[in-house]
């Protein structure tokens, strides 16, 4: 067992900082980069879906049905024809939208895990653990 430290509560009383007490914080920061990883990412994937969807519509708007599209794929280009650029690109809208949701379920997920680790450590510390962040 590990031995407990000691902290200065706000209300002046010494409080125990017990092995699971360190293990919630621990767990409580680790959550807390892993929010703002998922923050992150999914602002990029909702500016790329946005992207995705902007090229949706100007292939719509192509008056020339038989005319060539040019689509990206990896580092070269191909040919084809609307139907099927229309194809690949609602194929990557679908792809996109699905991970959006996956990381908007993801960042749920942790935000309630950070608030049930918050309230419980609040319980017992009070005010002499901040566990909000600065806002800049």
């Amino acid at each position: 067992q590990l031995p407990a430290m000691t902290t200065i509560s706000d209300d002046g009383t010494d409080k125990e900082v017990s092995a699971t007490d360190q293990a919630d914080i621990n767990a409580f920061s680790r959550l807390n980069v892993r929010y703002h990883d998922i923050e992150d990412d999914l602002k990029l994937k909702k500016e790329e879906l946005v992207n995705l969807q902007d090229c949706s519509n100007e292939l719509l708007m192509i008056l020339d049905d038989e005319e060539l599209v040019k689509v990206g794929v990896g580092e070269s280009y191909a040919d084809l024809n609307q139907e099927e650029a229309q194809e690949h690109v609602n194929a990557l809208v679908e792809e996109a939208e699905k991970s959006v949701s996956g990381l908007e379920a993801e960042m749920t997920n942790v935000k309630d895990k950070m608030k049930e680790l918050k309230a419980r450590l609040k319980v017992k510390f009070g005010n002499s653990i901040n566990l909000d962040e600065d806002e800049a």
